[in-house]
Order: C-alpha cells, then sequence, then structure tokens
C-alpha cells in the first residue's frame, strides 16, 4: 500500500490588478454528496422563507471540489429580512446540525442567511457576504446572481470581520460548548471556535501578503511565517480546526488559551484600522 500524502490547500486566482475571484467549480462537478446535503439545505430554506428566498449557493471546501466540509449561503429577496440569532439554538445552527448528522461524510457545515441590503449595499461599505458569494460560490437554486459580483479587493475592510468577529465567536463557541449535551454538537463547537482563530490569523497577514485562500493549512502556514514564535499556538488550533475534541473542557482551555494570546493582536488591530469598532468599514 502506497504512502499517502495529504491534500495541500491553495491560493486563489487572481485577477491582472491582484483582485480576487470565484474559485467554485461547476454545479455538475460537485461531489454527489456535498451537492445532496446542499440540496437540502435548499430545501429546508425554500420551506422556511416561501417566496422570500431569492437563491442559494454552495461555498467553502465542497464547491471546489474538496473535503472539509461545506457553506450554505442563502439569499433573500429585496425587501426580505430575517432576524438571525447568534446562538446554538438558530435556525442556522440547528439546520447545520441537522444536515451533519444526516450527511456525516461531508464533514463540517455551516449555513448563513443575507438579505438583499447585506449584498448590496447602498453607503459603499463593504460587505461580507458579497465577498463571500463573489470568491466562492456556486448557485445551487434559484436565480444566479454570482456573474453579478465583481472580483474583491483584498484591504482593511476583508480583514475586519474575522478580526472584529473573532471575540463573538469564540464566546459563542464556549456558551454552545457549555449546553452540548452530545459529542457531535461539541466536536461542532469546538471546530467552530479553531477555525475563528485561524480566520482571525490569516486576516492579520491579509493585506500585507495580498493573497487570499480559505484553506486552513495555508491560514496557518502564512500567519505562522510573519509570527514563527506562535507556530505550536497555530497548530493546536489547526488540530482543533481538523481534528476537534469530543471533550468539552479540553475544548474550552483552547478557547481560553487562544483568546488570551490572540484578543491582544485583534485589539491592536482593531485601534489602529477601526477604533469604532464598525460592523463594516468603507469599501
Amino acid at each position: 500500500m502506497g504512502h499517502m500524502v495529504r491534500l495541500r490547500g491553495s491560493f486563489w486566482p487572481q485577477d491582472h490588478w491582484g483582485r480576487v475571484t470565484n474559485a467554485a467549480i461547476p454545479r455538475d462537478q460537485i461531489a454527489q454528496p456535498s451537492l445532496e446535503a446542499a440540496d437540502e439545505a435548499a430545501d429546508a430554506a425554500l420551506e422556511r422563507f416561501g417566496d422570500h428566498l431569492h437563491s442559494v449557493y454552495l461555498s467553502g471546501p465542497a464547491a471546489r471540489g474538496r473535503p472539509g466540509g461545506m457553506a450554505v449561503f442563502i439569499l433573500l429577496r429585496m425587501g426580505a429580512t430575517h432576524n438571525a440569532a447568534n446562538h446554538a439554538e438558530s435556525w442556522e445552527h440547528l439546520l447545520s446540525a441537522q444536515i451533519r448528522k444526516r450527511h456525516p461524510r461531508v464533514g463540517r457545515v455551516a449555513i448563513a442567511v443575507f438579505s438583499w441590503k447585506d449584498v448590496f449595499t447602498t453607503d459603499a461599505a463593504f460587505s461580507p457576504a458579497r465577498f463571500r458569494l463573489a470568491v466562492n460560490s456556486v448557485c445551487i437554486a434559484g436565480r444566479n446572481m454570482t456573474r453579478m459580483l465583481a472580483p474583491q479587493r483584498l484591504d482593511a475592510a476583508v480583514m475586519n470581520g474575522d478580526i472584529l468577529g473573532f471575540r463573538p465567536r469564540m464566546l459563542n463557541a464556549a456558551g454552545r460548548l457549555a449546553a452540548a449535551r452530545s459529542p457531535d454538537r461539541v466536536r461542532a463547537a469546538a471546530m467552530d471556535a479553531g477555525h475563528s482563530v485561524l480566520a482571525a490569523a490569516f486576516a492579520l497577514v491579509l493585506e500585507r501578503e495580498q493573497i487570499y485562500t480559505e484553506d486552513l493549512d495555508l491560514r496557518r502556514d502564512m500567519f505562522t511565517l510573519n509570527f514563527p514564535t506562535r507556530t505550536r499556538d497555530m497548530d493546536v488550533a489547526y488540530a482543533m480546526a481538523t481534528r476537534p475534541s469530543p471533550d468539552a473542557m479540553k475544548a474550552l482551555v483552547f478557547i481560553d488559551s487562544a483568546s488570551r494570546w490572540m484578543t491582544p493582536m485583534t485589539d491592536a488591530w482593531l485601534n489602529a484600522n477601526n477604533p469604532q469598532r464598525a460592523e463594516r468599514l468603507k469599501a
């Protein structure tokens, strides 16, 4: 039996001006297990939102034909709203848990609902939703809007979401761990905490590097190239994101440790670039 080689990540394609373009593959090339899970999410979205639903998109590693999980983005029609709840019992989290249980081969599942104004802002503010749709998504239901989304620049506005969101995401994961009643839910919360560390870390070096990736190994490596003294910490975060522990206490210790060293770095960046702690910076 030959040696197994771990699949390495890749950097996103960029155009002549260095803007990031969509890395997703066509729908007919998506792996069947991921497509079935995404279609189930689309059916659930249609049942919940009805005529207010505009379109549904597959993102995450699955959108590029890679292992590691998937994200589903649900876009509502103009004028429709959704009261998103950032806790373990939100509709998005419950649907994610249901799909993850029914489709264990897919791996991590994340679901987000976007209003029309989330994507097509009118105040010149950067749109995290538009960025996510533009860099890695393929339409699986409804009218395809991805062709209307221009390639995205890499600047402080892109970095802000993962840096500003680091603390609340870690608190959210800790709350979910405290309430978890099954190993599956413990692993899901622990995995999200690991992803939050890697996302914030990569965001801290993104503008300097001017390259983009969502692959966890490269996010870890790019950060440690800039901060080599944090290599061990990033290895721990990578392990938690890819092989999460079913031990809630171990995951809580990880969250506490990661927050202690990462928070001063995110706070320093925010003090320099976003002292008002605005959720969205100008594009």
